[in-house]
């Protein structure tokens, strides 16, 4: 890394820094706080909808799914973008119009209190440990590059993010992910404009590849291969549509830029991944010995691919320009993942178990000492993860997914879809979920499905694709069958809870009045344009240290995306 790449870095942490002092002042009470009090344009809303779907691990652990099986990782990308299209069409407008500021309050509504704290106290934990791997994501990055320890990434970007996430909420965590986001695009779709240039165009990367470019390597059984692509679709659709993933809905004004906010989302999942991936696909071709170039990184050497291709043939100041663009990928997910973590504790915690008004500073107080604890939570976990070396990082996010999240999603999707249900079938379709995933990790019979498809052994790659694909269907099967059954046993309430379902299905039905909307706000506009032209500009004059050469007019063109975004905001 040369001394132009650490300058790079340092102003990029510097700028968010600015971007964070910035925003703080929009954040006066608890409302704007958790959830920007529902006034972001669909713009803002879709890039952290986006920002919040991926981060580091995208380029560490999927760019090694990248680098050893070709085209095949883009089924778990292409999930999120149908699931936000699919979103845009249903979901996101339902969502908006329950007029509720947290995720768990949709829970509440829908299945009562019981299932509402179940839902509250496992997505604590769940949440902590997916924000860890995306730690762990950017430490590998970070590893590979500096040669320094994991533990020190992690620590390090652990305090960055809580203090983001603490100094504003919502309005910093969203401000700082439109910023990010045109900066992460700017940068990674030319570099991966670039690689498939220096590739010799989509043909040459298709058939210079060095396995199967569809299906990618140890593949025996190619109906193990369209199983694993047709679960990672159904996953991710899950994820992005259930109720405990609505927050991302909930920050706009009005059920119309929900809409536009998830075909945002869904578009840039689209086309986005497909150059993020070109340079693994290069360094692949290169057959780049990743073990001898990144040692420090031992059997985790595959994590390291993407890297290659910045280190081997992009210009000086590049791999600055990548780091940042990593711990903007990492960033966005944790400050939005704490934000939404806090809240939910003052919404659904601390106000709920307390009977007794609370003063606005009280409640921002609480939001803040949350958004510390899930910080600290989430930086210990991450360096408990970084000892995991038995399964590969891309297989351990795909396995944490399946088996944890799963259980939760599945509820929480059917809850705005399955109407007439029990209250009970809420938390019971959870334990059912959980018992599901037990089983499928410690009890299912791999062998017996291998002996219905072929005499052939599996694969390591074809073992762990089937277990998580099995998992998934035995999730979407019987934990969403179990679901639909219990409407058998459904029979109307006439308490207080009958008032509060009838009044939830009625907000399902009925449009936001004017009234109920928050005015739009022009000056997230006039700030994010000023910063991202000033990032442009000096993104732009990289140029001049990188010398001559056709490869320093890739820094114009990250500049000249920047400021052209920048001024489009402006208007």
């Amino acid at each position: 890394m040369t001394t132009v790449d650490s300058v790079v870095l340092a102003a990029y942490f510097l700028f968010i820094l600015a971007a964070t002092l910035g925003f703080r002042r929009f954040a006066t009470d608890s409302s704007q706080f958790i959830n920007a009090g529902g006034s972001l344009v669909w713009w803002m809303a879709g890039a952290t909808a986006f920002m919040t779907q991926f981060s580091a691990w995208t380029f560490t652990g999927a760019a090694a799914k990248a680098y050893e099986d070709g085209i095949a990782v883009l089924a778990l990308f292409w999930g999120n973008a149908l699931g936000f299209f699919i979103a845009a069409r249903y979901f996101a407008a339902r969502y908006r119009k329950l007029r509720v500021e947290t995720p768990m309050q949709v829970i509440r509504q829908r299945f009562g209190r019981p299932t509402e704290q179940l839902f509250t106290w496992l997505q604590f934990p769940l949440s902590t440990v997916s924000a860890a791997f995306w730690l762990n994501g950017l430490a590998i990055f970070a590893a590979a590059l500096f040669g320094i320890s994991l533990g020190a990434t992690i620590v390090t970007t652990g305090v960055v993010v809580t203090f983001i996430a603490i100094s504003g909420g919502s309005w910093t965590v969203s401000a700082t992910n439109v910023v990010q986001l045109v900066m992460l695009l700017a940068v990674t779709v030319v570099t991966g404009g670039f690689a498939l240039y220096q590739a010799g165009g989509p043909g040459a990367l298709t058939v210079q590849f060095p396995t199967d470019f569809i299906t990618g390597s140890n593949l025996n059984h190619s109906s193990i291969f369209l199983f694993w692509v047709t679960a990672m679709l159904a996953k991710q659709t899950l994820s992005t549509n259930n109720a405990i993933t609505c927050y991302r809905f909930l920050v706009t004004r009005n059920e119309a830029e929900a809409q536009k906010a998830a075909r945002l989302a869904g578009v840039l999942f689209l086309l986005g991944p497909v150059l993020w991936f070109i340079p693994p696909w290069v360094a692949a071709i290169d057959n780049a010995q990743l073990q001898t170039l990144y040692p420090n990184l031992g059997g985790s050497a595959g994590n390291a691919a993407y890297l290659y291709f910045v280190d081997h043939y992009m210009p000086p100041g590049t791999v600055g320009l990548i780091m940042a663009a990593m711990t903007a990928a990492t960033i966005s997910p944790m400050t939005t993942a704490l934000n939404r973590n806090a809240g939910i504790f003052v919404r659904n915690v601390y106000q709920g178990c307390r009977r007794r008004d609370f003063s606005e500073p009280q409640l921002l107080r609480a939001g803040k000492l949350a958004t510390l604890a899930s910080g600290l939570a989430a930086t210990a976990t991450a360096l408990l993860l970084s000892a995991i070396e038995s399964i590969g990082f891309f297989d351990l996010m795909m396995l944490f997914g399946a088996l944890l999240q799963l259980p939760l999603a599945i509820p929480a999707l059917l809850a705005v879809v399955i109407r007439r249900t029990p209250d009970w079938a809420g938390w019971s379709t959870v334990l059912v979920g959980l018992g599901v995933s037990l089983f499928m990790q410690f009890a299912f019979p791999l062998s017996w499905v291998t002996s219905l498809i072929s005499e052939q052994p599996l694969t390591a790659r074809e073992t762990i694709d089937l277990r998580v694909a099995a998992t998934v269907a035995a999730q979407v099967l019987i934990t969403g069958g179990y679901f639909c059954l219990s409407q058998l046993w459904f029979a109307p309430l006439k308490s207080r809870r009958g008032r509060e379902l009838a009044r939830f299905t009625m907000n399902l039905r009925r449009p936001l009045a004017a009234s109920e909307q928050a005015g739009a706000d022009t000056r997230q506009g006039l700030y994010l344009g000023r910063l991202l032209i000033l990032t442009g500009t000096a993104t732009g004059l990289l140029c001049l240290p990188a010398g001559a050469g056709p490869e320093t007019a890739l820094f114009l063109l990250m500049g000249g995306t920047m400021i052209t975004a920048g001024i489009s905001m402006l208007r």
